[in-house]
């Protein structure tokens, strides 16, 4: 019975000294506590890789920046008038037997019927005695026998002066009075006169110490002279010479000192 309880005892000592070793070989690893604060990392510097620089402006050439002649040109100092016939009430119209005047975008429209007939339009422009006048005045439909022109000095102290133009080329001048219309200037070849229709036509007129020049396409037909110093209203006229009809077409007025 002893040596069976030492030997129980050797092996409970033996038991107890074999759990102590095995302890002691376990590494322990501290708990952090609650309070303990983490460090805080501290972001690193971004580097810019491509760093901005200001951005010089386009340089224009100077062919390409806005200059005077690209904006509206100024109306000439000399200018007494101008119309670009917007202005639908300083013209008259009319519709009748012989035929039709409207106006059309920025122009006057003369349609005549055949068999002879005249239209006539009176503006609101008043011609003093020394003047220079452009107006076109193109063919949109005619015969060669057809004419047409500009009335000056509408019923003046010396008449109504008239500047004729034939579908065929030629220019004349006459006068109108209360006792009948006298030739002041025999029909003319027109110089650069644009024939047939469609034809553009530019019609200048000056009357400067008491004589009248006629020019078409910027070129001088005639001088008539004598005149007295005459003021009246401005107007066109057409008339047709056959049986086929006629159309005017009036735009871009200018009347400037002479």
């Amino acid at each position: 019975m002893r040596r069976h309880f030492l030997r129980q005892l050797m092996l409970t000592l033996l038991a107890i000294a074999f759990l102590a070793a095995c302890q002691s070989t376990e590494v322990s690893t501290p708990e952090p506590s609650a309070t303990q604060a983490l460090p805080t990392l501290e972001p690193s510097a971004t580097i810019d890789w491509f760093p901005r620089t200001p951005t010089p402006s386009p340089n224009i050439p100077v062919d390409m920046q806005p200059t005077q002649a690209t904006r509206a040109a100024p109306l000439p100092e000399d200018l007494i008038a101008a119309d670009d016939f917007s202005n639908q009430e300083l013209w008259q119209t009319s519709t009748s037997t012989a035929g039709t005047i409207a106006y059309e975008t920025n122009a006057l429209s003369l349609a005549v019927v055949g068999g002879k007939n005249t239209l006539t339009s009176l503006s609101s422009h008043e011609l003093p005695s020394g003047f220079y006048l452009e107006i076109n005045m193109d063919i949109q439909m005619g015969s060669p026998e057809d004419q047409f022109g500009l009335i000056l000095w509408n019923q003046s102290s010396s008449g109504t002066f008239r500047v004729w133009f034939r579908g065929s080329g030629e220019v004349m001048v006459d006068r109108v009075l209360p006792s009948g219309v006298t030739r002041l200037h025999d029909w003319q070849a027109a110089r650069r006169f644009e024939l047939g229709s469609p034809a553009r036509n530019r019609i200048g007129v000056r009357s400067v110490n008491n004589t009248l020049e006629v020019y078409v396409n910027q070129t001088h037909q005639f001088t008539y002279s004598p005149l007295n110093n005459l003021t009246g209203l401005l107007g066109v006229i057409a008339q047709t010479g056959g049986e086929f009809p006629l159309t005017i077409r009036v735009s871009d007025l200018q009347i400037l000192e002479p």
